[in-house]
């Protein structure tokens, strides 16, 4: 077995448990904001949270896929680590990038929603 099967063996399970509980902590939580944000307008948010889940998902594949597909030649463990290491830290920076985006963004909504009342 090559050092880039095992590298993808560890990655596609981490990668996919990093996603997964992300993508659910996301959308569990992120109903409070945005029920107050829609004046408690349950099936409106229901439909944007699915929403929001949906493209989180497939941003997410993408970027595995992509991942996957640009991956280098490894020739040792210390290879497998450091690529592991480097592939993970972007995307959870990406992913915390993201989310403080959305949050920016739903505050300013919320702030213009008060403005208007």
């Amino acid at each position: 077995m090559t050092y880039n099967a095992i590298t993808y063996l560890l990655y596609l399970p981490l990668i996919s448990f990093i996603m997964l509980k992300v993508g659910w902590l996301f959308y569990k939580n992120g109903e409070v904001f945005l029920l107050n944000l829609f004046n408690q307008n349950r099936p409106l948010v229901t439909s944007i949270n699915k929403l929001l889940l949906i493209g989180y998902y497939l941003l997410n594949i993408g970027y595995v896929i992509l991942t996957i597909a640009y991956w280098e030649h490894l020739e040792s463990v210390t290879d497998i680590i450091n690529s592991l290491s480097l592939t993970l830290g972007r995307i959870i920076i990406a992913l915390a990038i993201m989310h403080y985006n959305n949050i920016f963004i739903l505050k300013y909504i919320y702030k213009q929603k008060l403005l208007n009342q």
